[in-house]
């Protein structure tokens, strides 16, 4: 199942087909009719997906040591 990101169109009021309101950013699947017919109509747009860019590695200074519950104090 494919998703995207989408959010409701400036000044509309968006509901889930049982009745709920949409979040600011929610995804949907495009393929099922319900969205399909929203994004057509504009009630929804997509949205710059913002995990596609990289996340870089975190470098520490301090070794990585394994936790033991029998440390000498």
């Amino acid at each position: 199942m494919t998703t995207i990101l989408v959010a409701p169109a400036e000044g509309r009021r968006v509901v889930t087909p049982s009745g709920q309101i949409v979040p600011e950013k929610f995804k949907v699947n495009p393929a099922d009719p319900y969205w399909a017919r929203a994004l057509r109509a504009g009630d929804i747009s997509r949205v710059p997906d913002q995990t596609a860019k990289p996340v870089g590695l975190v470098a520490t200074d301090a070794p990585a040591t394994a936790a033991s519950g029998t440390e000498k104090k």
